[in-house]
């Protein structure tokens, strides 16, 4: 009996050895055959990867990725929908994650964890998930035109004036986007194979400031003012503001809460314009010739309309009780001044005691005087109609034989400073090297200041000194 026994238990541990052994081998195979590859039963988006190599791992789930951000993804809210690409989201995927996770299944640093790891990968399938991260300047921008594209602002009621009438303009609500799941709705659409994933976005509603309710008072004090018929009187002539005038007059303004009808002063000060165009005289100043005092023009008092006067009487007026509002318009005079001008605006020598230079803009001139005696004429290219160069007369004051314009990013060669960044130089060069062609000569083409040729400039640089008078004219 005991030798029964013993033959079974020898029996035994032999079957069990022969299992061990065979299971070992087998496993020993199964490892051999997918060293460097991937185990079975690990997927991604049902595609199989058993036995594939870290490279062609690599290419499948690029691949993948790839063709999935090119997909659309559209939002939509209420009647409105936003359209963009998936991989304008912001949305990133790492896929050498993925790609390490794969050839992970079945693998570990302990023999033994291995071995239980690869045989679990015989009869136990592996979905691959994808690790998502969100670049977040990209996102943010997503964000910002998902809201600007599905929001509604709300309108408020409002109040307009139309030939005399309070019109009232209902106020409408609005909506804005609840982005609270979004990014996981991003994730959704990524996940999707469909080449357009659309879903909807919760909205919360916005109720508008103001309702029609709240616009009594402000159409209540509209309809007061326009109730009121102004006369103005001047010179026997009468001119009547009626209701459409007075309401042309009127805005309205919301603030504090309040919404509210004012006088619009300037719309006020138009009408009294008008009536000061048919009546004003203007004032002409009396010219006498700086060469032999002659009277070069006859000077006349000028009559104006007080309409700083006038727009207060109608403002005080339009607000009182009284609706029928009539005031006559004064005037005030103006006494001509005496100006001392020379006989044109030509080029004139002894405009100034000593050295002055002369800058005549129509002829496109520059000439160089000492008292009545010309020293030298040369041609310019001053402001183009967009920049002018600026009459009058100014100074020499400073000088600088290559200044830098930071402005414009080019040098001026001898350049004369004639006050408010205006000046007198030669042709600009830029820093690469190039400089603007003579051709330019003759024709206003600066940016304001006065350009001369290529030593016609350090000419007039030498000859100036700071200090002497410059007289630009047309």
């Amino acid at each position: 009996m005991e030798l029964k026994t013993k033959r079974r238990i020898i029996k035994t541990i032999f079957v069990i050895l022969t299992v061990v052994f065979a299971l070992s081998l087998s496993m020993f195979l199964y490892n051999y055959a997918h060293a460097g590859k991937i185990y079975r039963n690990v997927y991604i988006d049902g595609i199989n990867l058993q036995g594939k190599t870290k490279a062609q791992t690599k290419s499948i789930i690029e691949n993948i990725v790839s063709n999935r951000l090119e997909n659309r993804l559209v939002v939509q809210s209420e009647d409105k929908e936003l359209e963009v690409g998936i991989a304008e989201t912001g949305i990133q995927i790492d896929t050498q994650k993925m790609i390490l996770e794969a050839f992970q299944q079945g693998r570990d640093d302990n023999f033994f964890r291995s071995l239980y790891a690869s045989a679990e990968t015989v009869y136990k399938k592996k979905q691959l998930d994808y690790p998502i991260s969100f670049d977040q300047d990209l996102y943010e921008n997503y964000l910002g035109r998902v809201s600007s594209s599905l929001e509604i602002s709300p309108i408020d009621a409002s109040l307009e004036i139309k030939n005399g009438q309070v019109i009232t303009n209902s106020s409408k609500s609005g909506v804005t986007i609840d982005l609270t799941n979004l990014e996981e709705q991003v994730k959704n659409g990524f996940a999707d194979s469909q080449e357009r994933y659309t879903f909807q976005i919760q909205t919360v509603p916005i109720t508008p400031s103001l309702i029609a309710e709240d616009l009594a008072t402000a159409k209540s004090q509209a309809e007061n003012f326009m109730n009121h018929t102004i006369t103005l009187t001047l010179n026997d002539q009468i001119y009547t503001a009626d209701r459409v005038t007075i309401g042309s007059w009127i805005a309205f303004k919301s603030e504090g809460g309040n919404y509210y009808a004012f006088l619009n002063n300037a719309a006020i000060k138009t009408f009294t314009n008008k009536v000061a165009t048919k009546n004003d005289i203007s004032v002409i100043d009396i010219k006498v010739s700086a060469v032999d005092g002659g009277i070069l023009q006859e000077g006349r008092q000028g009559i104006y309309v007080n309409q700083d006067e006038a727009l207060n009487k109608i403002v005080n007026g339009l607000k009182s009780s009284n609706q029928t509002i009539g005031f006559a318009l004064s005037q005030y005079t103006k006494d001509p001044q005496t100006l001392t001008v020379f006989p044109d605006e030509g080029i004139v020598p002894g405009r100034f005691p000593g050295k002055y230079i002369d800058i005549d803009l129509t002829k496109q001139l520059l000439t160089i005087f000492e008292g009545a005696g010309q020293m030298g004429q040369y041609v310019i290219s001053s402001g183009k109609a967009s920049m002018p160069t600026p009459t009058g007369t100014r100074t020499v004051n400073n000088k600088d034989p290559r200044a830098w314009s930071a402005k414009y990013g080019l040098w001026m060669p001898w350049w004369m400073g004639i006050g408010g960044d205006y000046g007198i130089h030669e042709l600009p060069e830029w820093p690469g090297g190039y400089k603007e062609g003579e051709n330019h000569l003759g024709t206003p083409v600066s940016h304001g200041c006065v350009r001369l040729g290529i030593g016609a400039a350090q000419t007039v640089y030498n000859w100036a000194e700071v200090g002497i008078p410059v007289y630009i004219h047309k």
